[in-house]
């Protein structure tokens, strides 16, 4: 596709991802449900971008488990795919979700080694996945993305505002990494890539009663 990931980023980071993910599941799912989030807020409103959901294809990035977020989206739009790196989250998804909703396919994979017909989507969703690559792979992701997308596409999404790249220790003592930038540092990096921002909202998630922020973009490509 034109597009490659980082050699670090597929030895290292990437895989401490999968393997973490890999190991709590479950665990991640439970917590999921049960930690107040805006992401079917923000699914709703990117929803109301599209010029025809019921007819959409829909990319979800980081599906996890699939639940809520593709179970959400597959209630209105055509056909999402759903990928995740990690193996046990798929196996999860096509339990909860593919068992329900004929119009929704997984596929474990890491977003960025996904080979994929450009322009073949109307919609791509990133939420709480693209902030576990490097920064240097945020870039790259959000041009992979771009170019998957059919002219006019929609992408929804949220990023670290850390501003910072870090491992820390998360749910079930496993380790996992995170990285981002200040909300307007993305804003200029999504601006010279090609998207036109609609929406840009800093919101602070209580996760584990510690105050994290994230910035949460609906944008389309550029006309």
């Amino acid at each position: 596709m034109g597009i490659q990931p980082t050699s670090q980023a597929i030895s290292s980071t990437n895989k401490l991802v999968e393997e973490s993910y890999d190991k709590i599941a479950s665990q991640y799912l439970d917590w999921t449900l049960s930690t107040p989030s805006p992401r079917l807020s923000y699914l709703s409103l990117f929803l109301k971008e599209l010029p025809s959901p019921s007819s959409a294809k829909v990319l979800e990035l980081g599906c996890g488990a699939g639940v809520p977020g593709t179970q959400f989206l597959a209630k209105s739009c055509a056909h999402v795919t759903g990928v995740d790196i990690s193996f046990a989250q798929i196996a999860l998804a096509n339990q909860h979700v593919k068992s329900t909703y004929s119009n929704t396919e997984f596929i474990q994979s890491d977003m960025l080694a996904l080979d994929m017909e450009q322009g073949s989507f109307d919609a791509v969703v990133g939420l709480y996945s693209i902030l576990h690559l490097t920064r240097s792979d945020q870039v790259v992701a959000m041009e992979l993305i771009r170019g998957l997308l059919k002219p006019g596409g929609v992408f929804v999404g949220n990023f670290s505002l850390e501003g910072t790249a870090k491992t820390g220790t998360w749910i079930g003592g496993e380790k996992m990494f995170w990285a981002g930038w200040e909300k307007e540092d993305w804003l200029g990096k999504l601006e010279e890539g090609g998207f036109e921002v609609l929406k840009a909202d800093v919101v602070v998630d209580v996760e584990d009663r510690r105050e994290v922020r994230f910035l949460w973009i609906v944008a389309k490509i550029k006309s």
